[in-house]
């Protein structure tokens, strides 16, 4: 899978992100059937947020969690909270809106993200709308493994059928040896 540079983090809090799929970065190449493409491309990109932005709020009743969702996922943007990774989709949009954050350090606002169960609401408010995603499964993956960061969660090359939620971070705890990660998704 073809990765962009985009440096996160790593150290104590873990969290490494090496790189976006191929899939969120701008298109290559410039045929004129692409360039509509890419035009609308940019135009979807343009209007990100600023890093450290607060982007929304995500409340999960189960695990007791209630915290802002800044963009960007430095380890400055972790310690206040929960990152929303750079280039992937924004809550309540089509694609999968990833979102990181520290199990054991700082606000360690995912500590009982393995306590999440298939069903369990993940809600997220951005811009006067909420955005109300179903857990549907949990994985434990290695810190190279970049499949869910793709636009379909864990299926690369499948077009975006939804709008999806990825919650990521270290375990076991205290460890970055994996990662733990849950996936949500919006009901139409």
């Amino acid at each position: 899978m073809a990765l962009l540079a985009a440096g996160c983090m790593a150290a104590a809090g873990c969290l490494v992100a090496a790189g976006i799929p191929a899939a969120h970065a701008a298109p290559s190449g410039a045929s004129a059937a692409g360039s509509a493409q890419t035009a609308g491309h940019a135009a979807r990109h343009a209007a990100r947020p600023r890093i450290g932005k607060v982007i929304a709020t995500i409340t999960i009743k189960r695990i007791h969690l209630k915290i802002k969702v800044r963009e960007g996922v430095s380890e400055r943007m972790l310690s206040k909270g929960v990152g929303h990774y750079p280039r992937t989709a924004l809550p309540g949009t089509v694609g999968n809106a990833v979102l990181l954050g520290h199990r054991t350090t700082w606000l360690h606002p995912f500590g009982r993200l393995d306590q999440l169960r298939r069903g369990d609401r993940i809600v997220l408010k951005a811009h006067h709308k909420t955005y109300v995603y179903r857990v549907r499964g949990r994985h434990i993956i290695k810190p190279t493994d970049r499949r869910a960061l793709e636009p379909v969660p864990f299926k690369p090359g499948k077009a975006p059928d939804g709008a999806y939620v990825t919650l990521i971070s270290c375990t076991p705890k205290g460890s970055d040896r994996h990662r733990i990660v849950v996936v949500g998704k919006m009901r139409k």
